[in-house]
Formats: structure tokens, sequence, C-alpha cells
């Protein structure tokens, strides 16, 4: 009972590890079955005869996938803590297996996630054991081959189970009977035992394989010399399991060297039905399946026959660029097998392979067509450039001003846009490059006269403007203004370059510019002196009260005290002659400090200078930078 209780669970496990052992490197087909005894896990392998296997990749690769698998388990099938897990490899046909190995299942290993990992690591186990004749399980005194167990089970891997592969590694099968007659208390034999057993392993399989191929060439020279006359016909059943298998591989095919291999065994299926005899009674039975072969036949070679046209339309794009003979002629063969995968119909066993076919040939197809539409567009760009260079010539021959040079410019570049638009998968691609390397300095040129001819324009243009404003400038008397415009004027017009259409017009102003700036400057330092004469009046004549006033004229400088500043002045001279000493002083050296600032600022305007009385009746004192 305890074997079987945790069957599904058990199965599951089973599945992973088989699916394990798939993944890793030369993988072989393997069965596995796993049973919980006595609160241990057992776990059963069976191969087919194989002299390659070592037991430890296998137990190693086991292992790790055990350990890597039980958390999803470990609650369903209630291990102990002190659990073993015992691994046995069987030989396909074999009561006893030849190699055992054990592990404890600690629980810390229930915590690692499940990750597949090759058979080949380089792993910290226990080195795989062959078994010895007394650490076989009991089952195998239990049963004898083909016969049934007590429960009415068939044997593991019984002869009715040896028919085919596809049975005997099927993942979903699972005969536990002899698993639940494993002993988990049977340990490994001794490292020299199984070493000595490992080495003498190869003999008696080799001696069962020669005596397996004697015993079937004996058999088939019996079948043969009676073919489908009495009893079962063998190559019916054989035709029919290639057919079985070529319609399997059909179904399932992605490439097409699955299809030839199908299309090998569809062959070979009708070969056979071929070589029954017309007296056999099976011979109606062969022309029929001979019938339907054909017609299976017809369309595997019509989806070949698409897939060479395929491969040779895709050779044909592999190195481009082509022309555009070329590619239309891959073109056609695209089309073909398209519409030859169209007209698979939909109840064939190729029907699946020609859709996923037809949805990749209509992209290449696709692909192609745009390379034909981009070869054609090339060369249609190619023929455009060619034609724009006879105009960008002929503008550039008659260019004179800017506007000329601009429209051969913008010509040129028409041309080297155009080429450089030709892609590198093209054939025109080539010419295209050369062509660049030829009118690239065309170009250059065209853009720097344009561009010379434009700074000549903008200069002159510049420079008149600004000499109309320092006219403007003089005339409102706004000479450090005007001094300003006619720099401007004079440098700008400097700028226009030689040998553009502006140089001549250019020239003359140049001189009447310099004379006009000098005039300016002329002009704005006498403003600059009488700017300064008033400033200094202003300082000399302000105050509390106000000492002064003042005027400018051309000739002379007018100062006049106020009223209250020469009363105060006389008031202190005054006190001063009656014996204040001190404000005497004062009143004497504030006069002469005043006489010594007018005379500065007549100095400096070179302007005759006259201080009056208050009234300005009375002349006080005069001062003339000449005399």
């Amino acid at each position: 009972m305890e074997a079987t209780t945790h069957q599904p669970s058990l199965q599951h496990l089973a599945q992973q590890l088989q699916v394990h052992l798939r993944s890793l490197p030369k993988a072989k087909p393997m069965q596995i079955q796993c049973v919980v005894k006595q609160g241990h896990l057992m776990v059963l392998s069976q191969h087919a005869p194989d002299d390659s296997l070592h037991p430890k990749v296998i137990f190693d690769a086991l292992e790790q996938a055990i350990q890597d698998a039980l958390p999803a388990f470990s609650d369903e099938l209630a291990l102990e803590n002190d659990a073993l897990a015992k691994l046995y490899l069987r030989v396909l046909g074999q009561r006893q297996p030849y190699a055992s190995h054990s592990f404890p299942l600690s629980l810390s290993t229930l915590e690692t996630p499940f990750v597949a990992k090759s058979a080949t690591d380089e792993l910290e186990a226990p080195v795989a054991e062959l078994a010895k004749p007394d650490d076989r399980p009991d089952f195998l005194e239990q049963d004898k081959p083909g016969e049934q167990d007590d429960r009415g089970d068939t044997p593991f891997f019984s002869q009715q189970n040896l028919g085919t592969t596809d049975s005997i590694y099927d993942p979903a099968y699972v005969e536990p009977s002899d698993l639940a007659l494993l002993d988990p208390t049977i340990e490994p034999p001794s490292d020299e035992t199984s070493h000595r057993l490992a080495r003498s392993f190869p003999l008696p399989w080799l001696l069962a394989g020669i005596g397996v191929s004697v015993a079937g060439f004996a058999t088939g020279l019996w079948v043969m010399s009676r073919p489908c006359v009495l009893g079962a016909c063998e190559p019916l059943q054989t035709a029919q399991t290639l057919s079985q298998r070529s319609t399997q591989t059909m179904q399932t095919a992605k490439t097409g060297q699955e299809l030839q291999q199908a299309q090998q065994q569809l062959a070979e299926a009708t070969r056979l039905l071929q070589g029954i005899p017309a007296w056999s009674s099976h011979h109606q039975e062969a022309e029929t399946l001979q019938q339907t072969y054909r017609s299976q036949a017809q369309t595997l070679d019509q989806v070949l026959a698409a897939e060479a046209k395929a491969s040779t339309a895709t050779q044909t794009t592999q190195t481009l660029p082509q022309p555009v003979t070329s590619l239309q002629a891959a073109q056609t063969l695209w089309r073909e097998a398209i519409a030859q995968l169209q007209a698979i119909p939909q109840d064939r066993s190729l029907y699946a392979f020609a859709q996923e076919r037809l949805t990749s040939y209509g992209a290449n197809l696709g692909a192609i067509d745009t390379l034909i539409k981009t070869e054609q567009q090339a060369q249609k760009k190619l023929t455009t450039a060619k034609e724009t260079v006879k105009i960008a010539e002929a503008r550039q021959g008659i260019a004179q001003t800017p506007e000329n040079w601009q429209l051969a410019q913008t010509t040129w570049q028409v041309v080297i846009n155009t080429l450089q638009q030709i892609p590198n998968t093209t054939t025109s691609y080539a010419e295209a490059q050369k062509l660049l390397t030829d009118y690239q300095p065309k170009l250059t040129a065209a853009r720097d006269r344009a561009t010379q001819e434009q700074i000549a324009q903008k200069a002159f243009t510049q420079a008149l403007a600004s000499a109309q404003r320092a006219e403007t400038a003089q005339r409102r008397n706004q000479w450090s203004q005007a001094v300003a415009n006619w720099r401007d004027a004079l440098a700008t017009v400097k700028q226009v370059p030689k040998n553009t259409a502006y140089t001549e017009p250019a020239q003359p102003l140049l001189a009447s510019y310099d004379t006009s700036l000098k005039q300016a400057e002329a002009q704005l330092q006498v403003a600059a002196a009488m700017q300064r004469t008033r400033a200094d009046l202003n300082r000399i004549c302000a105050g509390s009260p106000q000492m002064c006033s003042y005027s400018i004229a051309s000739n002379v400088i007018r100062v006049q005290f106020t009223g209250v500043y020469e009363r105060k002045l006389r008031t202190a001279y005054v006190l001063g002659q009656l014996g204040d000493r001190g404000t005497l002083g004062g009143v004497i050296n504030h006069i002469e400090t005043l006489q010594t600032a007018l005379q500065a600022i007549a100095d400096n305007a070179a302007l005759p200078l006259e201080v009056y009385s208050a009234d300005g009746s009375e002349l006080i004192g005069s001062f003339n930078p000449k005399g």
C-alpha cells in the first residue's frame, strides 16, 4: 500500500526526472519509475543496451534533479528527515539492475528550486556503483520473464512492451509493480567490487547483442523465404509503420531535411508494398495503400519543390546588390513557391507546414518586391542627378549677382542630395559614389562664391545705411553718434570682398567716408570741451546758496555772481576789515581759489571768461587764455 499511496506525485516526479535526463548532452532514451517504501524514495531507471553509458553520469544527474525537484513533492510524499534516495539502473530485457546508488535526502535540499543541470557537471556525490547479484531487489526473484505477478500486473518492461521505443519511453507510461518490490535496505556494493563489475560489464551485453543479431538474421531469412504467403505480412506491417512515421514527420516538420526524411520513409514503404506478390492475400490491401502513398508523395514532392525554389530565391539575394533582372527572377520563384503551397489541401498532413511556410514566403516575397522597387528608384535617381548636372553647369556659367550664384549653388546641392539618396544595396551605388567625388568640389566652389557675393552685398548695404545715420546725427549736432556711425560705415565698406559684384561700387566710398569721419571727430572734440566747461561751471556755481550763473557764447564765457553770494562775501570782508583776522583770511583764500578755477575753465575751453557783479553792471574780473 505504501508504494502506491503517493502514485500521482511519484508519476509527476518520474516525468520530471525523465525530461531532465533527455536534456543532457548525447542523452539516451530512459524510463523512470518512483515509489516511496519504508520512508525512502526508490527510483528505477531502465534503458536499451548501451556500453557508452556511464552509471556515475546518470546517477549524478538523477541525484541533482531529485534534490532540485523534491520541494514541490515533499509535503505529498511525507518523507522522513533521515530518508534516503535509492537509485537503480537496469538494461532493457534484464531482471537484475547492474548498478545502484543511494544518498540522503536532507531537509536543506528541499529549499532549493528545481533547476535542470547537465549530467557532465562535476558533482561532489558518491560514485555510482554496479549492483552485485546479492544487491538486486526482491522483485527480481518474484517474477519470471513474460509472467504476471500475484496482482495481475505485467512486470516492468515486459515482453509485450518491447515492440516500439515510443511505448517504452513514454513519460506517461508508469508501471510501479517492480518498484513496489524494491528493498530499501539494500546498500551499494564496495568500490572495489563496483569497479571490477564495471570493467566486465560490456562483454555480456556484447555477446547478447551478437546473439540477437544472429537470431534476427535467421528470422529474417525465414520470413523472406515466405513473403506474405502464410500468416502475417511483415513488409505490409513495416510499410504501414514507415507511413505512420512519415505522416508524423510531415505533421511536425520544421525543416526541409525533415521532409526529405519523410519522403525517404514513404518511398521505402512504397518499395516494400511493391514486393508483395500478386498471389498474396495482402496484395489488394498493398495496392490500395500504394495509391494512398502516391497521393501523399505527390503532395510531399510539391512542397519539396516549393522548398527548392525558395532555396534558390534565397541564394539569389544573399549577396547584394543584384540587377533588376536577377531580383525579378527570384521574385518569380517566390511567387511560384507560394502558389504551390497554396494548392495544398487542408486535409493533408503537410497543410500546417505549408501554412507556416506561406507566412515566411510571403514576407520574403515582400522583401524582394522592396528590393526591386529600391533598385528601380536608384536607377531613376541616378538619371535625374545626371540631368540636373546640366542645369547646374548652365546656371553657374552665367551667374553674376548673389542671387544667380545662390541659384547655382542650390542646383548643385540638389545633384549631391539625389546621389546621396542612392542605397548601397543597389547596383547604381558605385556610379553614384564616383559622381559624388566629381561634383562635390563644384558644389563647394558655387557655395563659396555665393557666400562671397552675399557678404559683399551685405557689407555694401550696411555701409550705406551707416553713412546715412551719420549724416542725420550731424544735422542734430549729435557729434558722438555721428562719429560712431561714420566709423561703422568706413569699417563695413572695407569688408566688401574683392572680385565680387560690389567691389567696384565700394571703392569711391572709402575716401568719402574717411573725410566725413575726421570732420565729425573734430566737431566732437569741440562739443566735448563745451560739455566739460559746463560741467566745471556747474560744479563751481552750485552750492547753498548758489554762488553764480553762467552763459557760453561762441567767443566768451560770462559768469555772474548771485545777490545772496555777493552780500555774504562783502559781509565777511567788512568783518575782516574791522579786525576779524580769521574771517578776512578765509575770504581772501576763497577769492584766490575761485580765480584759479575760473582761469582753468577758460584755458580748457580756449575762450575768454568774464566775471560780473550780481546786477550785471560791474565787470569784476576777466581771463583770456590767449593773453
